[in-house]
């Protein structure tokens, strides 16, 4: 699984994975307007107990895709339970300067949460040879090895961003994987837009028991990081190469362009901040236009499209992915919206706390104004993006940037001093 982004001008793809990430320069000079980083306090994500399936039955599966597991996996995937069917999990890498590394997964939490978990590996496009032994026995000792960890394994992933050009040699390698995988394993592929059309497709298709067609990449940064319509020619297309089943990732989280001084492209910013200079462009996926697509789908699915796989798993903090409250509704049809909840703790010396909460499910624009209506409240600071403005004699939090919050996140905007507040003293202005 990667951060694609196609450009029209030199059709050149930047590749972000959880640790590895592409320097290439892009022709074209983005003109979009970046989203402000919201500053956050991160929060445990609200478990989504009623979360329900397509109307059409299409199944939701998600990719985990951290190299080093810590305890807010475990939390995440005990929160997402009642939303995704099957797990798709970064297991093993190999890119160039780097070799294999293999993700350290907690296996037990994968035994003891239940759902059918299929490990991915993730062979870097940019690697001139591969062995394909190696990748077979690798591919086969997971299978093994997690099977016999007591975790519902029901096959494995191979993600490989080759050329087209590569695709004959993607065919030999994966008839290579197939016979030597564990008894009832079956062989699931990712597919990258550009390779519709190819004449040798329809060879890595034959090999595989499933395709994963990743739709998320655009032509123009400016377009942001999905585009439905052109998502949706892409799976049509797709679809009429593919005859066994298939499935559609989808893009549930954020990205940033990382920029020089001139405006030309060195990096892609996701899970893991680059250390590279520059000016920060974020793209990220509108819950409003992958819904659509999704409910698209649903009214006219193209034939042997079996579910979706969603890109990816949000941990607690994690400011560039959905939150599940945005999942369930994307998922089930639900409305999506923002609700600012306004909340006070207590700072010491008759000083209070103040901070917003957006308990809706779609993320957006923190409030403009949160008027203070309590009593005797005198002194007040605000925090950086927020300012102080007396409305009277009380104290407003005048919002001065343009920055968002995801939903079910807090963020603290400031204090006040009061001889006595309560949190529906604070009145919240959209």
């Amino acid at each position: 699984m990667t951060f694609r982004i196609v450009f029209a001008s030199c059709l050149s793809v930047l590749l972000l994975s959880a640790c590895d990430h592409s320097s290439e320069s892009a022709d074209t000079t983005p003109t979009a307007t970046p989203r402000s980083a919201p500053v956050i306090a991160p929060v445990a994500n609200a478990p989504a107990t009623n979360a329900t399936p397509t109307s059409s039955g299409l199944a939701s599966s998600v990719y985990v895709w951290q190299r080093a597991w810590m305890p807010a996996n475990v939390s995440a995937l005990n929160d997402s339970r009642a939303v995704f069917a099957e797990l798709r999990v970064l297991a093993a890498q190999e890119q160039p300067g780097e070799g294999w590394v293999d993700a350290r997964v907690d296996l037990d939490a994968l035994k003891a949460d239940g759902r059918a978990v299929r490990p991915v590996i993730r062979v870097d496009g940019r690697l001139p040879t591969l062995d394909a032994n190696a990748i077979a026995k690798r591919a086969h000792d997971l299978v093994a090895n997690w099977r016999t960890a007591g975790v519902r394994v029901d096959g494995v992933e191979i993600d490989f961003d080759c050329a087209t050009a590569r695709l004959a040699d993607y065919a030999k390698l994966l008839a290579t994987i197939k016979p030597q995988l564990p008894n009832g394993a079956t062989l699931s592929v990712t597919a990258l837009p550009a390779w519709i059309g190819a004449p040798d497709l329809a060879g890595v298709l034959a090999q595989a028991d499933e395709a994963v067609l990743q739709v998320h990449a655009v032509s123009d940064p400016k377009h942001g990081l999905f585009d439905p319509k052109q998502a949706r020619q892409w799976i049509d297309e797709f679809a009429k190469q593919a005859t066994k089943p298939f499935r559609v990732a989808l893009p549930a989280y954020g990205s940033a362009l990382v920029l020089d001084a001139d405006g030309h492209t060195i990096g892609v910013e996701s899970e893991a901040a680059l250390a590279s200079p520059g000016t920060r462009l974020e793209l990220f996926s509108d819950p409003h236009a992958v819904a659509g697509l999704l409910r698209d789908l649903e009214k006219t699915p193209p034939p042997n499209l079996r579910g979706i796989v969603w890109f990816r798993l949000p941990l607690p903090g994690d400011r560039r992915a959905w939150p599940l409250a945005t999942f369930v509704a994307v998922i089930s049809g639900k409305d999506l919206h923002s609700a600012w909840t306004p909340d006070i703790s207590d700072g010491g010396n008759g000083a209070f706390d103040v901070s917003v909460r957006n308990s809706g499910n779609l993320e957006a624009v923190l409030p403009a104004s949160v008027d203070v209506g309590g009593t005797g409240c005198g002194d007040a600071d605000a925090l950086p993006g927020y300012r102080i403005e007396h409305a009277g004699t009380a104290p407003r939090f005048v919002r001065e940037t343009n920055a968002t919050l995801p939903a079910t996140q807090s963020r603290p905007i400031g204090w006040v001093r009061c001889t006595h507040l309560m949190p529906e003293d604070l009145h919240v202005h959209p």
